[in-house]
């Protein structure tokens, strides 16, 4: 998608005009293509809907902000923020999986919170102080992986739009305190953000798409 690889240019050349200018675009494409199809969906499908996309235009808006932020404290803060709005989406997302039938295993709840345990290694050691909130963060996170795994094979884009999300989020604060070389840098945070986008493609059109009795 265009958009979505435009604002990835963007944000990968660590440009703060044309990253704040191309950043919302995706999830602004993406809310109007979920609101194309509200009428085949029932209200409470609509506003778990409209809130994912809104808490991530939020989020992506305090993430970009946290970016280019100059002091430590003012970082942390929207670092957090950033956090507990990303939280609100994927229990949005989350609940309406869970409206499809949808739900997490054991095993693979277990297997991405092992996996965000990395970060969170990370997070200890550099910004420890942001692990109460980031922590919550990782599990609502890893609790929304694991419920689009639990999706009907059918659904296996939904699936891989769960695992995309994952590895987004866990790249970004290895890619923050373990990764010095600009390039690499740069590398690093074009894969967030494509694979960030392309999560939420897979995501919210998977959902957004769907009529509520399509189980059937």
């Amino acid at each position: 998608m265009a958009l979505a690889t435009a604002a990835t240019v963007a944000g990968a050349a660590h440009r703060r005009r044309p990253a704040a200018l191309t950043k919302p675009l995706p999830l602004l494409f993406l809310g109007v293509d979920v609101a194309r199809h509200a009428g085949t969906r029932s209200g409470t499908d609509n506003a778990l809907l409209a809130g994912a996309v809104a808490f991530s235009a939020a989020g992506d808006r305090a993430m970009l902000l946290e970016e280019f932020a100059d002091e430590p404290a003012d970082k942390d803060r929207r670092l957090q923020l950033g956090a507990s709005l990303f939280a609100g989406a994927q229990l949005c997302l989350t609940a309406a999986m869970m409206r499809r039938g949808a739900r997490p295993s054991g095993r693979g709840l277990l297997v991405r919170t092992a996996v965000l345990a990395e970060s969170a290694t990370v997070l200890a050691v550099h910004r420890p102080r942001l692990l109460p909130i980031l922590g919550g963060y990782g599990n609502s996170l890893a609790l929304m992986s694991a419920t689009a795994a639990g999706m009907r094979p059918s659904r296996s884009a939904m699936r891989t739009g769960g695992l995309l999300f994952l590895a987004s989020d866990l790249t970004i604060i290895n890619r923050r305190h373990l990764i010095n070389n600009p390039r690499l840098a740069a590398a690093g945070e074009a894969w967030v953000l494509a694979s960030y986008f392309a999560a939420q493609w897979l995501l919210l059109t998977g959902l957004g798409s769907e009529p509520d009795n399509d189980d059937d």
